[in-house]
């Protein structure tokens, strides 16, 4: 096929970019080249082949594979038979996308704020504003930004619209907007600049319900008008589904699994972030699901090596400072990861040891002396609902964990029988490359190239690698931040993409961030480069103020 790239992304993606243009001929081409990719890797996009998900944006599918079960030589082998395959279908996909139609209301001043605002900008009525509005097919290029949050293609050019000059602290889920050039619906609370003109009653994504999602890339959005009693009828006729879930109740029979329960703790106090994690989610990006999980894997794996658990059983994370848990039951545990001066009832706990915690006994974490980030795992692991196949905590989809949300106080948590039978670990010290760090040390953190890699000059490369950056207090799990000296690139815009968990992104300041467990699945930055796995769980220890210099392999 003409006009495509494929080059590397991260140690565990690679990207075929087309065209850099948002038309929809180019996103056809997109869509018809992930349903190649399914025939060619089987009919379900599962780890068996190796690819762990495939993501479809603009005009580029980035492919995530398991490092452990293929290589990147494998997964592009994979990537060429489906572009050959694509050629030779003349790049279109026969099936065509599904026509999905959203109720909206748009005549109510609660549901539509800005629309006044709208059309007095545009020089339009609000009724034409309306109808322009719904008149039009959208077609859905992607999902990302938010889980289920779709990118729309197609919006009349006088409705265009520059986004609010202060953005809002919070769009109400199912808010209906407009930003510059775009247009769409909001699937759950979020900040945002774009002007609100209506709302639908549809929960348009919900992780307990199956399809999570009404649509995907590739389908086409039609807005359709209903008044405010039509409105609350519909959601009305929604209410009794959500009752249980919305006043805190699990009410998902399918998000439980039986386990055998052997203990539990309580939360005295929570700490400045705890949360339940595990190796987070896989396979959900193309809804725009983020992956989440643990940020330093290799102190997570120790844990739960030392207690014999299943590899991806879940566990706290704590950061700066840990908590303090009350045992329920008797129960193993073991904490990992940045040193803390841990006490089970008044006693020093050392770190990467087992210990017995009786009935009644009291776990204080207290402050993490060396690192950021601790993990107290527990025999068995801990038992919550399972979302998207994992147990992972996204604090800012407020999805999965316990009830998506840090720990506080009087939290109780169930911990299960979630070992690997007759389990035999040869235990090994935790990382500690950077929590034993001297503080005047460079943190070197090793890269692959990023999936913009070759748009950035000689010279922008070179002082990029050369440069000594400082982590940003202002970092977090979404991502870490850096202080410095400018790149001076220019810029780094681009057509949004999918950002691998390690992306380097260059903001239009030219300095780094590096994307973490919680990103957004897509961005509109410039990738220069992807921080190794293992080069993530040094980093992720880094603490505000540490030195670091970025060193890409190969070059």
């Amino acid at each position: 096929m003409k006009d495509v790239c494929i080059v590397v992304s991260s140690e565990d993606s690679v990207q075929i970019q087309f065209k850099q243009i948002i038309c929809e001929e180019v996103n056809a081409k997109v869509t018809a080249l992930v349903e190649r990719l399914k025939e060619c890797n089987g009919a379900d996009l599962n780890c068996d082949y190796g690819i762990t998900d495939v993501v479809p944006t603009y005009c580029a599918v980035t492919v995530y594979f398991d490092t452990c079960k293929t290589d990147i030589f494998k997964v592009q082998k994979i990537i060429e038979d489906a572009i050959q395959k694509n050629g030779d279908n003349g790049g279109q996909f026969s099936k065509g996308g599904r026509l999905v139609e959203i109720p909206v209301c748009y005549c109510d001043e609660e549901f539509a704020p800005d629309l006044k605002n709208v059309a007095e900008y545009t020089g339009l009525s609000a009724d034409e504003v309306v109808f322009l509005h719904h008149s039009k097919e959208y077609l859905i290029y992607m999902l990302g930004f938010l889980p289920g949050f779709p990118y729309l293609g197609g919006m009349d050019e006088r409705l265009e619209v520059p986004r609010l000059e202060t953005p809002r602290l919070k769009i109400p889920e199912g808010s209906v907007a407009i930003g510059g050039k775009q247009t769409g619906v909001y699937p759950s609370d979020s900040p945002g600049g774009w002007r609100i003109i209506g709302r639908t009653p549809l929960k348009v994504f919900d992780a307990e319900r199956t399809p999570s999602c009404l649509y995907e890339a590739g389908d086409k959005i039609r807005f359709v008008p209903i008044t405010r009693s039509e409105f609350d009828a519909i959601a009305e006729s929604h209410a009794g589904k959500n009752a249980l879930k919305d006043s805190g109740v699990l009410a998902s029979k399918t998000a439980f699994r039986r386990y055998v329960c052997t203990s539990g703790i309580k939360v005295l106090e929570g700490g400045m972030c705890t949360t339940v994690q595990d190796k987070g989610r896989s396979g959900f990006q193309y809804l725009g699901i983020g992956q989440s999980g643990v940020m330093d894997y290799e102190s997570y794996q120790l844990g739960n090596k030392i207690l014999g658990n299943k590899e991806n059983a879940a566990c706290l994370e704590a950061t700066v400072l840990g908590p303090s848990i009350k045992f329920i039951l008797p129960c193993e545990f073991v904490i990992t990861g940045g040193a803390c001066n841990a006490m089970i009832d008044d006693k020093p706990v050392s770190m990467n040891r087992k210990y017995m915690a009786q009935a009644g006994s009291i776990l204080k974490c207290g402050f993490i002396t060396k690192g950021l980030r601790s993990y107290i795992c527990f025999k068995g692991g801990i038992l919550v609902p399972e979302i998207f196949g994992s147990r992972a905590t996204n604090l800012k989809s407020r999805m999965g964990g316990y009830f998506g949300r840090k720990l506080q106080s009087e939290d109780q948590i169930a911990i299960g029988d979630f070992i690997e039978p007759d389990a035999v670990y040869a235990v090994t010290e935790s990382v500690e490359e950077s929590t034993n760090r001297k503080s005047e040390e460079v943190l070197i953190l090793e890269c692959t190239r990023g999936s913009q890699f070759s748009d950035f000059s000689d010279k922008v490369i070179k002082k990029f690698q050369s440069a000594i950056f400082t982590v940003s207090p202002e970092s977090d799990r979404m991502g870490i931040r850096f202080s410095g000296e400018s790149l001076d690139c220019g810029k780094t815009d681009i057509i949004s993409d999918a950002i691998p968990f390690g992306a380097v992104q260059i903001t239009s300041k030219g300095l780094p961030i590096v994307m973490a467990a919680d990103r957004q699945t897509t961005g509109g930055y410039a990738k220069i480069a992807a921080v190794t796995r293992h080069s993530m769980c040094l980093l992720s220890q880094a603490i505000p103020g540490t030195k670091v210099r970025f060193v890409i392999s190969g070059d």
